[in-house]
């Protein structure tokens, strides 16, 4: 039985304490009242949009997604500022079309990390752990002073089970978190 399951990126980021910017409202708000901004966020970035598994024989266990994901941003901060984090999160509990797949069969990993640009900013990936609706760190570092470009790479894999029962397509979407206040 072949079956394509597929994960949706949506993207949420949260940083300089003015701003918000999410996938599909790119708005300003002010969460805590007005705040002299000292730093920006921008070129937010997932790709690719959808990842995909060839889910076709559950012998083989783990099933590698169609491409690694990447979260990209750059950061130009006028001071010091604290630590960066990157989270992700599923949008639902079981895939949609498949709700006999738990959205904790996809193992979620982070390959690289790259922080590069004039300012002094670092970047190390967080341990793997399987997909859920709980908000999880899979990044973090230091935020630098001056213009810094991120980067992070994450990889999944779907454990293919015998006790899953897929249709032709399932998704599920997942949303990431950066926080660079």
């Amino acid at each position: 039985m072949r079956s394509r399951i597929f994960i949706l990126a949506a993207l949420l980021v949260c940083g300089t304490e003015l701003a918000c910017v999410g996938s599909l409202h790119a708005g300003l708000f002010s969460p805590a009242g007005f705040k002299l901004a000292t730093g920006t966020l921008a070129a937010l970035s997932a790709t690719p949009g959808a990842i995909s598994f060839q889910a076709t024989n559950p012998s083989f266990g783990l099933v590698s997604g169609s491409s690694p994901g990447s979260i990209t941003w750059t950061s130009v901060n006028l001071l010091a500022r604290p630590n960066w984090t990157l989270s992700l999160q599923a949008g639902s509990t079981s895939f949609v079309g498949c709700p006999t797949i738990p959205v904790s069969a996809i193992q979620v990993s982070c390959g690289t990390t790259s922080v590069s640009g004039v300012g002094t900013g670092t970047g190390a990936c967080g341990g793997s752990f399987p997909l859920s609706t709980t908000v999880q760190q899979i990044a973090g570092g230091a935020q630098g002073i001056g213009a810094n470009s991120y980067s992070v790479s994450l990889n999944f894999t779907l454990a293919e089970s015998w006790r899953y029962v897929a249709s032709s397509a399932c998704t599920v979407t997942i949303t990431y978190f950066v926080d660079a206040p």
